[in-house]
């Protein structure tokens, strides 16, 4: 599926068809379609009657089996995570994701790893089954540890056949130089606001104003916006907001023990765009993420500082890079609350 912010890279894309470097490496923010307009583009190279803009037919025998996930001529890499998530395997059996060698009840890997790549390999030494194109999707790229982009650069380098990469990162800065270098780049846009509050309005069933205001809590990606449209999802964002915006007032335990049931990943990126719109409303712009909230971020800006604030914003960023290894869940959440505790007492 292309969305239509995307329409027009992906036409100026299908433009240069028959030019395409034989890796893409497809960037922009977070929660703007790069994962579909990702695979769409695979099938496009994969399909054996293309229309005539470039698009694929749907309906030829590769289309289908690119359908089933089965085109012998395709691969995707990804976390065993991304896999149990997407297969719904990590919920309903626990073991959709586990690898030859890995532990039982072991939490699936949210890296791209080496024998993943050294997969490829065999993948790139032969032939098409089908006498064209072969296709490698690695989504997200900047899952790839250290020895799997290593491993991944020789075969980026001089890929045999027609075998083509595309991959698909949210932070293309974390790619190492060496992976970026041998790429051409593709940078996605942020769609208009206006033209994605209408679109999230229309696809979730609310009003442009409800719409706005998830857009806003998303930093402005639809697609990160339509999840406050579960139930669930918006439950738990306004829990994680009305215990932000108590602190001082509340206490420290009572605040850690509402944010104890919330994944740690959630919380910790919500707390940081707290402090993101404190910092703005300290040197007197607009909040971003909670525009609703603007009353309460200035009475909290008139207690702290800049430097406050950066300190805080500091070990919020260095929680965040450890947050899926937490060793002591509980107690990161209250470190964390204390930073929050101290900075508005500067």
């Amino acid at each position: 599926m292309i969305y239509d912010w995307l329409r027009p890279a992906w036409q100026k894309l299908l433009g240069q068809r028959e030019k395409l470097h034989h890796a893409l490496l497809i960037h922009g923010p977070r929660g703007i379609g790069k994962s579909a307009f990702a695979t769409e583009l695979a099938q496009a190279l994969l399909c054996e009657s293309p229309r005539a803009s470039g698009d694929a037919c749907g309906r030829c025998l590769a289309c289908g089996w690119f359908a089933q996930r089965n085109h012998p001529d395709f691969r995707l890499l990804t976390p065993a995570a991304a896999e149990a998530e997407r297969d719904g395997d990590a919920e309903s059996t626990g073991e959709g994701a586990r690898r030859p060698g890995s532990k039982a009840g072991a939490k699936p890997s949210k890296d791209i790893r080496i024998d993943q790549v050294r997969d490829l390999e065999r993948f790139t030494e032969v032939g098409g089954h089908r006498g064209g194109a072969k296709v490698v999707l690695i989504d997200p790229a900047d899952a790839l540890n250290t020895a799997a982009a290593n491993a991944l650069l020789k075969t980026l380098e001089e890929p045999s056949g027609a075998t083509r990469f595309i991959l698909v990162t949210d932070r293309p800065d974390a790619l190492p130089a060496t992976i970026r270098s041998r790429c051409r780049s593709l940078s996605l846009p942020m769609p208009a606001a206006e033209a994605a509050a209408a679109w999230l309005a229309a696809d979730a069933g609310v009003g442009v104003a409800q719409a706005r205001a998830w857009l806003a809590a998303a930093g402005g990606s639809p697609l990160r916006a339509r999840r406050f449209a579960d139930p669930s999802q918006a439950a738990i964002h306004r829990l994680l907001v009305e215990t932000l915006a108590g602190i001082p007032e509340t206490g420290i335990v009572q605040a850690a023990d509402a944010l104890s049931d919330v994944e740690a990943s959630v919380w910790v990126a919500t707390l940081q765009t707290w402090v993101v719109d404190l910092q703005r409303v300290c040197v007197g712009a607009e909040p971003r993420y909670f525009p609703d909230r603007v009353d309460r971020l200035r009475a909290l800006s008139r207690r702290t500082g800049l430097r406050a604030l950066d300190r805080l914003a500091a070990q919020l960023a260095a929680v965040a890079r450890t947050v899926d290894h937490p060793l002591n869940p509980r107690l990161t959440i209250e470190d964390a609350l204390l930073g929050v505790r101290a900075a508005l007492a500067d």
